[in-house]
């Protein structure tokens, strides 16, 4: 039933020919009104005359419309009332399909396959019904609008007929006008009665469709848990042993159908019925489908071959499991968009349980998906090298995974045909486990005996693996089979299903995890050797993605996991509820949800200061003329201002309320009194400084005869970097309270001395004029306040002098090493002595003892020369 068909709108000239004429009626009725008051004559005049004439034509052709669109909707009667019966037909045809479904959800032993397909063609049924229902619902509101217009021009019509009546006048035009005006509304009578009947008919279809629409919805939630509930039971259901069942009548049969859909793919109908059955259920919309399917092909095509081209040998040599995954993707991107292709448009047109061929595509081709990413995987391991023991598992683990492709693809096609509880099937199912399990021996011998010879003495994580897997793969296979042999054979088919989807996810788990470690020790060592400001943003937010991709990584686990062993959307939704329950703790409530909201904004709040500080930096405060002080004073402070604003938001999503903050702060006034006052006096101590600023990042600073740069105010305590690159971690309340020196305070001019000694009887006036001289050719020392030359004292070997000039605080020590190297060089030219310590000792008196000692040494070596000299 197709009710566009039916042309609802009124032709456009008969929408608008009779109000516009009804109009004009009534100006010129207005206008021969107010003529016969001026002259109170009962005559019209010729002009008047003249119009009416025109009018009476134009109401003469407007009727002739309105007859034509009562035809016109005559026939449009016709056709829905054929319509209605063909819609009739269809309802009652859907009413026998329910009726159908009801008796088959009455069965307590209907197979679960049974029930899906009907659920399947109750979806169809919906979106009939919905379809139909959309359509009759904006044909009912063109026939309600029509309806109102029609109302509005039969209005006017009769006021302009009282108006012509009111005339009283016996002239024959304005009779006919009349007239005219009688019939019109005889026809607008006609043609609202037909309306009204369309759209009583129209209303009566739309129940009949609304009714089917709530048995149909009815019917399907009934279907939805009729199918979980029968699930449940087949899967916990244990029948007999399954190959004591078998018969040969049954395996006969069973080979005969098998035969013919064999056959069947080979013969030109069944492509021909497929084509049609798309045809009707897509239509236009399958080519248009099919089109977009092959463009997106194409792009992952080209997308494939970009990959590859950005994947060098020394992005691999530096980030090689980032490779292997770029790689990995890239080998399986068309056939992972023919994956979602295929199962997008059977879910978007309820294909995927009414149409079994698309179905077991679908399967088809994502075993085929999660095989190839085995395989590749795999081989690019290969690439990379992983020595005896890693190729024996890695060749093992490839021929298990070729083999089970094929047998797999093998095992599905039966499935489809002679369903889940087949004799040949539960036959090929039992082969393959013995399979299966013959093979986890032989691979588990293999690897024990191997890593005894590789690693004879014994490696603890080595022996770990050796252990662990094949007890893995023992537990998998043994498990499966005691399933089977017990009668639970559709429990061990979801055992094994659950084992390969979660190595499928644990495999794309490994290879983010290394693939993100990578990048955080990347990140890590690219830090190290790079200053401090250089690149800060860069990191920051590399710092950001890295810890968000650790939680999305950590999420994707749980909810891969989840579905891998056939977790619903419930399942998913009920995990988020949880995360979402409130836990009450005393007088405040948390949520799980919160507590990762609250950890993500203090990570934005961390990167977001970061990046925010260094923009100030680099772009406000670049060429704006502030102190270098002010600028990081201007900077801490906005810092801690965002911080502020950062753990409040991140105290409102774990759920602390104003009442709550103000319990909590005031418990932190309280702690402040006791345990906190320390914490509580730097931060307080490093506002002030922040505000007074009598020292300020970039002053060179004394602290305990220590010279420094104050590199950094936070909020505890202050960094001061050294000259010899050791960073002092100082308290900012000492600061506050105790003595400092800032050598840069105000002024960064700063006095130095050097003392040096000459030796007695030289020229001190050369003395003088030397160091003078020292002075005034150096670049970094200051001219005004001219260098001077003390006399400070005669020393006990030296006449003491003291040169004092004046240099920046920066270049003071260099300045210094430079002068005394120049000190000595001009000394050395001009003769002037730079004499040593002297000393004189005079000995009084000896003890006898050391007398005797002294005699005793000197005639030892008397005697020792005479031999020397005899030889």
């Amino acid at each position: 039933m197709d009710l566009k068909r039916i042309p609802w709108r009124i032709p456009y000239p008969c929408r608008r020919v009779v109000p516009v004429l009804l109009a004009g009626l009534m100006l010129l009725v207005g206008s021969a009104v107010c003529a016969r008051a001026q002259d109170g004559k009962d005559t019209v005049s010729a002009e008047s005359q003249a119009q009416y004439q025109e009018l009476s034509a134009s109401l003469a052709r407007a009727m002739a419309a309105e007859k034509g669109v009562l035809e016109e909707l005559a026939k449009r009667s016709e056709e829905l009332a054929s319509l209605q019966k063909a819609a009739s037909q269809e309802i009652s045809a859907l009413r026998v399909q329910l009726s159908a479904f009801s008796n088959l959800l009455s069965l307590s032993s209907a197979p679960v396959e049974d029930l899906t397909k009907a659920q399947g063609v109750l979806k169809q049924v919906l979106e009939t019904t919905a379809s139909r229902l959309k359509e009759l619902a904006d044909q009912q509101a063109e026939l309600e609008q029509r309806l109102t217009e029609l109302a509005d021009q039969r209005s006017l019509n009769k006021k302009q007929t009282e108006d012509l009546q009111a005339q009283k006048s016996d002239s024959p035009i304005v009779q006919t006008l009349v007239r005219q005006l009688k019939e019109v509304n005889g026809l607008l009578q006609q043609k609202e009665k037909r309306l009204k009947s369309l759209s009583d008919k129209v209303a009566t279809l739309r129940a009949d469709w609304v009714q089917i629409q709530e048995e149909a919805s009815l019917l399907q939630e009934k279907f939805t848990a009729r199918i979980n509930e029968r699930k449940k039971e087949e899967l916990f259901q244990r029948s007999r042993n399954p190959l004591a069942a078998l018969s040969l009548e049954e395996i006969r049969s069973e080979v005969e159908r098998l035969a013919v859909f064999t056959t069947r793919p080979f013969t030109l109908g069944f492509w021909s019925e497929q084509a049609r059955f798309f045809w009707r259920t897509g239509g236009i919309l399958l080519i248009t489908s099919l089109l977009v399917f092959l463009i997106v092909e194409w792009i992952l095509v080209r997308l494939r071959r970009l990959c590859r081209s950005h994947v060098t040998e020394t992005l691999v040599r530096e980030r090689g499991w980032y490779c292997l995954a770029v790689q990995l993707l890239a080998r399986s991107l068309p056939l992972a968009g023919a994956v979602v292709f295929a199962t997008g448009y059977g879910l978007a047109r309820n294909l995927y349980d009414t149409f079994p061929p698309l179905r077991l595509l679908v399967s088809l081709l994502l075993l085929w998906l999660f095989t190839s990413w085995g395989i590749q995987f795999l081989s690019l391991m290969k690439e990379r090298g992983t020595g005896p023991l890693g190729t024996f598992v890695r060749r093992r683990l490839r021929l298990a995974l070729s083999v089970a492709r094929w047998a797999l693809l093998a095992y599905f096609c039966l499935q489809e045909v002679l369903g889940r509880a087949g004799a040949l099937l539960l036959i090929y199912r039992f082969f393959l486990e013995v399979l299966f399990l013959a093979w986890t021996l032989a691979v588990g011998s293999g690897l024990k005996m191997r890593i005894q010879d590789v690693h004879p003495d014994g490696s603890r994580v080595l022996s770990s693996a050796a252990r662990l897997f094949p007890l893995w793969l023992y537990g998998v296979a043994t498990v499966g089979l005691l399933l089977e042999l017990a009668g639970y054979g559709l429990l061990a088919v979801l055992w094994y299903a659950g084992w390969a989807r979660t190595a499928v996810v644990g495999l794309w788990l490994f290879v983010c995890f290394m693939a993100l470690r990578e990048w955080e020790k990347i990140s890590e060592t690219a830090s190290a050797f790079t200053s401090q400001n250089e690149g800060l943003t860069q990191r920051s937010f590399q710092w950001l993605m890295v810890r968000l991709l650790w939680v999305v990584w950590l999420f994707a686990g749980i909810l891969g996991v989840l579905i891998a062993w056939g977790a619903k959307r419930a399942v998913i939704l009920s995990l988020f509820r949880v995360l979402n329950t409130p836990v009450p703790i005393g007088g405040l409530s948390f949520r799980l949800s919160g507590l990762l909201y609250a950890v993500i904004l203090l990570a934005l709040t961390h990167v977001g200061t970061r990046v925010f500080k260094q923009a100030l930096r680099s772009k406000v405060f670049r060429h704006s003329g502030l102190e270098r002080g002010l600028q990081e004073s201007i900077t801490t402070i906005s810092g801690y201002v965002l911080w502020f604003l950062g753990v409040l938001a991140a105290l409102n999503a774990l759920g602390f309320s104003g009442t709550s903050l103000t319990v909590a702060f005031g418990a932190l006034g309280v702690g402040l009194g006791f345990g906190l006052q320390n914490i509580f006096n730097n931060f307080v101590s490093g506002l002030i400084l922040l505000f007074e600023r009598p020292i300020q990042v970039g002053d060179a600073i004394e602290v305990d005869g220590i010279w420094g740069e104050v590199k950094k105010i936070n909020v505890r305590s202050t960094v001061i970097q050294t000259l010899d690159n050791a960073s002092l971690i100082i308290p900012n309340s000492e600061f506050i309270s105790g003595r400092v020196t800032n050598l840069s305070f105000k002024d960064l001019r700063l006095r130095r001395n050097i003392d040096v000694g000459v030796a007695y009887g030289s020229d001190v006036e050369l003395v003088r004029r030397t160091l003078v001289e020292i002075a005034d050719k150096h670049p970094h020392v200051f001219k005004k306040p001219e260098p001077s030359v003390l006399f400070l004292d005669f020393g006990d070997s030296a006449l003491i002098f003291r040169l004092r000039f004046w240099t920046t605080t920066d270049a003071c020590i260099q300045v210094e090493t430079e002068i005394r190297f120049e000190i000595d060089r001009l000394f050395r030219e001009r003769g002037i002595e730079i004499p040593f310590p002297q000393r004189d000792i005079h000995i009084r008196s000896v003890v006898p003892s050391m007398e005797s000692a002294i005699k005793g040494e000197k005639d030892e070596d008397d005697v020792s020369e005479k031999d020397r000299g005899d030889a």
